[in-house]
């Protein structure tokens, strides 16, 4: 099956948090990184989910916040993903931002350009990826 969510990172299930109604899912990518997801509890039993289950986690561009500079934000968001800009494509009205991750992932954020602009972004810039976990969908 073919996605048009670009965002598809291969990660290993590293530890598994059940509650009520939804899970958390917690995987570690080819770099090290460690990600969470959220998912229903039928979800999880449907796929079968557990620790050492090798799964994707997908997410579309637009779910992706780009954040740059040495300010220690402290968010909501669990995931804040550090990578390198490796090129940034301005549109009519919005920009795409690929970023290199360690273990050679690469992610694209859609932000507008208006946000690019004044981040000042380009390739070699050292930026977070952020990603709430309730975003990412999981493949098993």
């Amino acid at each position: 099956m073919s996605l048009s969510a670009r965002n598809q990172l291969q990660a290993k299930i590293t530890e598994l948090k059940t509650g009520a109604v939804n899970s958390l899912v917690v995987a570690s990518l080819k770099g090290g990184e460690i990600v969470k997801a959220t998912v229903t509890v039928d979800s999880q039993n449907e796929l079968d989910l557990k620790v050492g289950k090798e799964v994707v986690y997908i997410f579309k561009a637009s779910s992706i916040i780009v954040a740059k500079g040495d300010n220690k934000l402290k968010l909501s968001a669990t995931n804040q993903i550090k990578g390198k800009v490796a090129e940034v494509k301005l549109g009519a009205v919005n920009a795409e931002i690929d970023i290199e991750i360690a273990g050679g992932d690469k992610l694209s954020a859609i932000i507008t350009n208006e946000s690019a602009k004044n981040l000042a972004l380009k390739a070699g810039d050292e930026v977070v990826a952020v990603i709430k976990a309730s975003q990412i969908i999981i493949g098993a």
